[in-house]
């Protein structure tokens, strides 16, 4: 990895590659030559502005390249709102963070977003500003000062596909600026009737379609996800200019790390989906590039919900000048999703599969493994895992669906979310509802429940990526249905997995115990010095999951029944602390992490 601190010595090392994505987007149509002055000239610029503290980070983070690829690494996810109502209100819940022995937050839903329903805040109104609602500018700045002191990287998400339709870009458009109009796509009715062929739905059941008519626009602007969120021409490259700079200012305000959102998205190419094109990659390489160069100590992380075979390109790839970096981490949805298809089925063969399609990852580069998010449970992303052993896997995944949405006499508690009726599409609920905690009406369904909520943490903890916890998830919270009674909320229901954070429930028995076996797992995982792609194992049982985790054999059964192990040394349980049999026994839904006995 290159170390260089000086911004002349990072330009010539890492502009190589910023100028071949620049060729290779905009060098048929535009001078390149011009183009990578402007670019040089906002890298400059943004550095120098750069705060001091910020520039010790950057060289520390120079010196430890895979200081994110660490076993001590633990995330959490949050809306502010939700969770201390404003920033300066989260300023009194770092204790809770650093209890948790978090290194990583990611806020949701935290730059302005457009007026009434925004997509959960995705569509954003103004990438240089905060929810005013939230806090001011100046608030983060001091926040993220405090989580520095506390070794915790503030992460922020970054809407590339698209901005809102109340942007300031879009409001020039619709005014009739060309300058601004070209900063989105605008089609005739029948050339998006044509394209929309091609495309599939993100939201088929709320906002069905990718085009939108706009009068003011003169045409049909590109929607892929609401009418009121359009798309970004990534193919005029005024665009990426504007990107790159409020990402580089956003980097000075503090902000360690980036969720680059819908990126699978950005470039439009007729006669295609639309979708992870190669182009995507090369805009994201050259984000990556300038932040190398001009703030070298920040992350990207990738949120590309995409089949499993479309993921491993957004780490990177080698095209013939050198392996170009793409995105420091990666979501594994795939582990994720696996995940809840083998507690609903007894079933690791998923798991196991996926596990062994994530492991080959290139050197400072992680996954960020997960239980739950803000989203929903996206079951067709592992559609083709399964069909290489499964000849139904739509049916498969469907009945995996229903028993989640606790249809089957289930002890899960789900909702299904959107479908365009061609295969099955995504379930929504919190992780304590899902494992079976709502349905609980006794000490051993409470207790079953709160095994798979365990399992469920192992697995993403075990798995070597940045795990990462969804807030209220450490509090066993149930799925809110409140949202029903907000006219600007109630047609979205993933916000039934986004209640508010109770505090008084940390102090009651579930929330001691769900917290208790995540510190539980943390400290097993920093003992076992597991981190990175992750290794499977197999254990000659199909509900049975071997996960290698450092030096130290992890043991995940899925299903209802005990599961027998001989284990092939002496080995103690780190989740215990004491030496365990050879021959173990894994309750229903049980953790065994067997470490070699010093």
């Amino acid at each position: 990895m290159y170390q260089s601190s000086t911004i002349d010595h990072r330009i010539d090392h890492f502009g190589r590659t910023l100028r071949r994505q620049l060729k290779r987007l905009y060098g048929d149509v535009h001078d390149v030559d011009d183009l990578w002055e402007r670019v040089e000239e906002i890298l400059r610029a943004r550095h120098e502005d750069r705060s001091a503290a910020l520039r010790d980070l950057d060289a520390t983070r120079a010196a430890d390249p895979n200081w994110f690829v660490a076993p001590e690494m633990l995330g959490y996810s949050t809306y502010i709102d939700r969770f201390a109502s404003t920033v300066p209100g989260l300023e009194q819940h770092v204790d809770h963070l650093e209890a948790l022995g978090v290194r990583y937050l990611h806020l949701l839903a935290l730059l302005k977003a457009r007026k009434g329903d925004s997509d959960g805040g995705f569509a954003v109104a103004d990438y240089l500003s905060i929810e005013p609602a939230l806090g001011t500018m100046a608030d983060v700045e001091r926040l993220a000062a405090q989580l520095r002191k506390s070794r915790i990287s503030l992460c922020v998400d970054l809407a590339l596909n698209h901005t809102s339709d109340d942007h300031h870009w879009a409001l020039a458009a619709k005014a009739g600026d060309p300058l601004f109009r070209d900063f989105y796509i605008v089609v005739d009715e029948e050339t998006a009737r044509l394209r929309e062929k091609d495309l599939s739905q993100v939201f088929p059941g709320t906002a069905p379609g990718n085009f939108t008519h706009v009068p003011e626009m003169g045409g049909w602007v590109w929607t892929t996800f609401y009418p009121f969120q359009w798309d970004l021409n990534w193919a005029n490259p005024k665009v990426l200019l504007a990107i790159l700079d409020a990402m580089l200012r956003l980097a000075n305000h503090g902000f360690e790390a980036f969720r680059f959102d819908s990126i699978a998205f950005l470039w439009k190419e007729a006669g295609t989906d639309s979708r992870n094109r190669p182009a995507a990659h090369h805009i994201v390489r050259a984000l990556r590039a300038a932040l190398d160069i001009a703030a070298p100590a920040t992350l990207i992380k990738a949120e590309a919900i995409v089949p499993t075979a479309y993921v491993p390109p957004y780490f990177g790839a080698d095209e013939g000048e050198g392996f170009e970096a793409e995105c420091h981490l990666v979501y594994n949805n795939s582990l994720m999703v696996a995940g809840w298809v083998a507690l609903s089925e007894g079933d690791a063969a998923l798991p196991e599969a996926i596990i062994q399609a994530s492991g080959g990852l290139p050197p400072g580069a992680n996954w960020l493994s997960y239980v739950r998010c803000h989203d929903d449970i996206g079951w067709s992303s592992v559609l083709n895992d399964l069909a290489s052993f499964d000849p139904k896997p739509i049916e498969r995944l469907t009945q995996a669906a229903r028993f989640t949405e606790g249809r089957q006499g289930s002890w899960a508690c789900g909702e299904a979310f959107q479908s365009d009726g061609a295969s099955v599409h995504g379930t929504n609920g919190t992780l304590a509802s899902l494992a079976g905690l709502e349905r609980a009406t006794d000490e051993q369904s409470r207790d079953a429940a709160l095994r798979r909520i365990r399992l469920l943490n192992a697995l993403s903890i075990a798995s070597g990526g940045l795990a990462t916890l969804f807030m209220g998830d450490e509090a066993g919270l149930l799925n809110d249905h409140s949202y029903l009674n907000d006219p600007q909320r109630r047609h979205e229901g993933r916000w039934v997995h986004r209640p508010d954070m109770d505090w008084e429930a940390l102090d009651k028995p579930t929330a001691r115990r769900i917290i208790s076996d995540i510190n539980a797992l943390r400290d097993a995982r920093i003992a076992s010095g597991g981190a990175g792609g992750p290794e499977a194992f197999d254990t000659g049982h199909p509900a049975l999951l071997g996960v290698r985790c450092g030096s130290d054999l992890v043991f995940l059964n899925f299903s209802a029944t005990p599961i027998s192990v001989v284990l092939p040394t002496d080995c103690s349980d780190r989740l215990i602390g004491r030496p365990i049999d050879r021959q173990a026994i894994l309750k229903p839904w049980d953790v065994l992490w067997a470490g070699v006995s010093e």
